[in-house]
């Protein structure tokens, strides 16, 4: 299990959107406190990079597969 979380952590890209996940969290934080109402779009971008991070993990990891079997089969 620990080889599959580190191979998800070292997967390109996750760690950049993580870091643009954060970013929208937080300044969606800031407009609900600031009361400007403008907070929506910003979670929205959150969870439409989580979801991107959730689909890149998975096609990675099935390439990974992929690429593993391809080897296996020679």
């Amino acid at each position: 299990m620990k080889n599959f979380i580190d191979s998800v952590v070292r997967t390109p890209g996750i760690l950049f959107m993580a870091m643009m996940t954060t970013g929208f969290t937080i300044n969606a934080g800031v407009q609900y406190l600031n009361g400007t109402g403008l907070e929506g779009p910003n979670m929205l971008a959150a969870a439409c990079l989580v979801v991107g991070q959730v689909t890149v993990a998975v096609v990675h990891q099935l390439r990974r597969i992929g690429q593993s079997n391809k080897l296996t089969l020679q």
